[in-house]
């Protein structure tokens, strides 16, 4: 199991980043049925399941055609955050916890089932992706970090043999660790404009609350992005921290989805607010990496 505890939050300083945040390379206006998009996949050749995070569908969109394919019900009404595929089986996470499993996605024999967990609305699940290593999913928790733990923030497994959820979070991020990341890494990026959603002026303190989580399909990292504070998050299956980087407001205006092709590029979708949702597309730079 990878598990993590607070106190063995490790950083790497070493490792140069293959994304250009500051300049998509491509920015694609979705359609009004996608303007409270919460959470992307892959799912076949240029096609992403994405969902609403209020509507019980599944979207299926064409990147490289810029077209919406088709909606697939599956549920009532809800605040639906996250979702992944599992070899076209499909999975939406709920804001309280709760896993719908989608099976016979786009077939006349398709059903769903609801999976209840330990974890709860305080918890405020958003992020999930598929961990095809461990055949679990990541969930990670925006909120309360659950487990008794406090001052982190907590990724949990559920597993898809048993259809259970670890009692104990795979992975915990240390808040305290992530400021001794961008100390050790650069002291003025710490105290500058770019960070300074960083911290909470509440509490005079980090705050890192993560909207949605995914795995690069060659590096194997495990990159999460938080809407506060318009962060990302780089770490290693270690949980060591490779990279923090701020998301600059005026090019995403509510990143809530993630995720990756084959070759290593990202997709971000950001959510409408008041006018169209976007996706945004960001080649993967293999020279950069090294």
């Amino acid at each position: 199991m990878n598990y993590v505890t607070p106190s063995n939050t490790q950083v790497n300083t070493t490792v140069s980043f293959p994304y250009d945040l500051k300049n998509p390379n491509e920015k694609i206006k979705l359609p009004d049925e996608l303007t409270e998009i919460s959470g992307i996949d892959l799912y076949r050749k240029s096609k992403l399941v994405c969902v609403n995070d209020e509507k019980g569908k599944v979207y299926i969109y064409d990147v490289k055609k810029d077209e919406l394919k088709q909606s697939v019900a599956f549920g009532k009404r809800g605040d639906y955050e996250g979702i992944a595929n599992v070899h076209d089986t499909i999975y939406i996470l709920n804001s309280n916890g709760t896993v719908n499993q989608i099976t016979g996605f786009e077939t006349a024999e398709q059903k769903t089932m609801e999976f209840k967990t330990f974890l709860k609305k305080e918890n405020d699940t958003e992020g999930l992706c598929f961990d095809s290593i461990n055949h679990r999913l990541l969930i990670a928790c925006k909120q309360d970090p659950g487990a008794g733990l406090k001052g982190v923030r907590t990724v949990y497994g559920f597993d898809l043999k048993t259809m259970q959820l670890g009692a104990q979070p795979v992975y915990t991020i240390k808040l305290q660790d992530l400021k001794r990341f961008l100390l050790n890494t650069d002291k003025q990026k710490l105290i500058g404009e770019e960070m300074k959603n960083f911290f909470d002026p509440k509490k005079g303190d980090v705050t890192f609350q993560p909207s949605e989580i995914a795995i690069h399909p060659l590096t194997d990292e495990i990159y999460m992005i938080s809407t506060v504070g318009k962060l990302m998050i780089v770490m290693n299956r270690a949980g060591t921290i490779l990279h923090i980087l701020s998301m600059d407001p005026g090019i995403f205006k509510q990143p809530e989805g993630l995720c990756f092709f084959p070759n290593g590029d990202m997709y971000i979708s950001d959510e409408g607010r008041t006018g169209k949702a976007n996706m945004l597309l960001f080649k993967y730079n293999q020279e950069q990496k090294k």
